[in-house]
C-alpha cells in the first residue's frame, strides 16, 4: 500500500514522541482519499504518525473520506473546513512532489 503525505516536513522530536505512543496505542487511523490517477492513497492527516508506523512496521489503518462533501483537518496547527472536490484537486497536484511511503501487507 503506497500512502502520500499531505506534507513531507517533520520534526524528528515529535516523530519520536509519536512513535513511543504509537507503541502503546498500536496501528494509527489515518484519513485520506483513494487517488485512482495515481493508484495510492492521499493523506489528509498524519504524516508523523504514518512516519512512525512505517519504522514500527505498523499496517496503518484507513479511514477513507473520499465520499464526504466538505472535510476538516489540521493545517499549520488549526483547523480547516474545505469543499472535497478542492481538497482532491490539491492533493493529486502535490502528490508528485511529497513523501510516498510503502507499507507491505
Amino acid at each position: 500500500m503506497n500512502i502520500a503525505l499531505y506534507h513531507s516536513y517533520y520534526n524528528n522530536k515529535h516523530l519520536s514522541d509519536v512513535q513511543t505512543e504509537m507503541t502503546k496505542r498500536g496501528a494509527p487511523v489515518i484519513r485520506a482519499i483513494w487517488s485512482e490517477c495515481y493508484g495510492m492513497w492521499l493523506a489528509i492527516e498524519g504524516c508523523h504518525r504514518l512516519r512512525a508506523a512505517q519504522n514500527l512496521g505498523l499496517m496503518p489503518i484507513i479511514k477513507d473520506v473520499s465520499s464526504q462533501k466538505t472535510v476538516t483537518y489540521q493545517m499549520d496547527g488549526r483547523s480547516v473546513r474545505v469543499q472535497m472536490a478542492d481538497l482532491i484537486e490539491e492533493l493529486q497536484d502535490n502528490a508528485p512532489r511529497t513523501t510516498i511511503l510503502t507499507f507491505e501487507d
